[in-house]
């Protein structure tokens, strides 16, 4: 019971840490940025890369209409590239090894994207619906 305890203090302790790291300013990766999904039918993640503009503030410019591009902004645009991979780290392998060029150019945007494989690739493997943080 004790140790049952413990793991539920430090599953809320990681989660109040992470819910307040992720109120953090970031600076967007003038690369682009990437959509991930599953497609459980091919057994598949998907990585999508969308190229974009930064302006003078930060903000994300779609680069051929130059207007802002919000989280919830939809858009018709089609991905520059596809990444598709049955792990994640076969997906990251191809955003990050090889000749280049690369379609990330922030460590910290390679970092969440890694992680963000990882949480795709574990609710493909359990059948479970997938939602990018």
């Amino acid at each position: 019971m004790k140790n049952l305890d413990l793991k539920e203090e430090f599953n809320r302790s990681v989660k109040t840490l992470d819910d307040r790291l992720s109120m953090r300013n970031i600076e967007l990766d003038p690369e682009g940025y990437f959509l991930i999904k599953i497609e459980p039918l091919r057994n598949e993640l998907v990585l999508e890369h969308y190229k974009n503009n930064i302006d003078q503030k930060g903000r994300a410019i779609d680069p051929e209409t130059g207007e802002l591009i919000g989280c919830k902004t939809k858009r018709p645009t089609q991905p520059n590239k596809i990444f598709r991979g049955k792990s994640a780290k076969e997906v990251g392998i191809q955003i990050s090894e090889g000749p280049g060029p690369f379609p990330i150019s922030r460590l910290d945007h390679a970092i969440y994207i890694g992680r963000e494989l990882q949480r795709a690739e574990q609710c493909l493997r359990r059948g479970e619906k997938y939602i990018q943080d």
